[in-house]
């Protein structure tokens, strides 16, 4: 069997930093969706109905901030800025694979529900706004809740193709100019659909292309709504054995739409941006129930952004909950 996707927030406390001395809301948006943090095989076509839980545990850190330019910058606007964050998001997965739908194809219905922990430790300057100290300190709590509920994905001898809808609900703590928020604060939506090709027998060998597309509700206790945003990711999957996987993955953000709302005071026509890259290894301990994949990824060419490293390790394990039982 193959995995089954999960949708992740990573720098949802990234976003508060200048809001941590002054009660402005942040010029800084990553928005729900990160590209690159899922496994290249994760959109794949199950192969099987059924339950399965899946568990993400990703360390992030982060110590400079990239201009709207694509510089390195010591400030976030006109607020100084020197910045170390290092964070840990463990997200736990339950997934719902239905068995295939004759009326749909054969599709199979994918259901995901994901909550998120996050931990996160800040070292920040903040120039003359501190008389030059550094803040330090750390917050941690439950995060946003990802749903994605209409998934469709349909399979053939050399290509798998899944597609369908998803949200973040605002669920973590926020407060605008707060120093313990673990949420964004905004409803985000996503649509998305993967396209899989498979050049060898047995699908040794799998080629990812996805694009996505994102848009958002307004800020809470603000008027302010982040841009919408364009997303690609693409990766190539290859098992040099039945049990032994090598990956290599990457994609790109790009904010498309413009900042809005009354509470706006920053440069709309600024439009961030961030790619990915990684490498990855996985290996099914138990075949086709226990899985455990690592990976380290960075990010690149980033505009008003930060740039991050990022360390992973991801459990999977297939059960048998909810299978249809086959009749005899």
């Amino acid at each position: 069997m193959k995995k089954v996707f999960i949708l992740l927030i990573c720098f949802l406390y990234i976003e508060s930093i200048s809001a941590q001395v002054t009660p402005q809301v942040s010029p800084v948006f990553s928005g729900g969706y990160l590209p690159g943090i899922l496994g290249v095989r994760d959109y794949a076509n199950p192969g099987r109905d059924g339950l399965f839980v899946l568990d993400y545990n990703i360390f992030l850190n982060a110590n400079s901030f990239y201009d709207r330019n694509g510089n390195k910058s010591t400030s976030i606007g006109n607020i100084p800025i020197e910045v170390d964050i290092s964070g840990y998001i463990n997200s736990l997965m339950l997934v719902y694979a239905s068995p295939k739908l004759e009326f749909l194809g054969d599709a199979q219905y994918l259901f995901i529900a994901s909550p998120n922990y996050t931990t996160a430790n800040l070292g920040v300057g903040l120039g003359e706004l501190t008389s030059g100290e550094t803040i330090t300190g750390g917050v941690s709590g439950f995060g946003d809740l990802t749903i994605a509920p209409i998934m469709l994905s349909w399979t053939s001898e050399k290509f798998d193709f899944t597609t369908g809808y998803l949200f973040v609900a605002p669920t973590g703590q926020y407060e605008t100019g707060g120093s313990e928020n673990v949420g964004l604060g905004y409803w985000s939506h996503v649509v998305q659909a993967a396209a899989y090709y498979y050049p060898l027998p047995q699908k040794a060998t799998a080629i990812l292309i996805m694009p996505s597309y994102e848009w958002h509700s307004t800020l809470k206790d603000a008027e302010v709504k982040p841009g919408t945003r364009f997303l690609l990711e693409y990766g190539i999957s290859q098992y040099l054995t039945e049990r032994l996987e090598v990956t290599l993955q990457g994609g790109h953000s790009w904010q498309i739409g413009e900042d809005s709302g009354a509470d706006v005071y920053w440069d709309t026509s600024v439009k961030d941006q961030m790619s990915i890259f990684g490498a990855g290894l996985g290996f099914w301990v138990k075949p086709n129930t226990f899985y455990v994949n690592t990976k380290y990824s960075t990010t690149y060419n980033n505009k008003q952004h930060f740039k991050a490293n990022i360390f992973q390790i991801q459990l999977l394990l297939a059960t048998d909950l909810l299978k249809k039982r086959e009749n005899n």
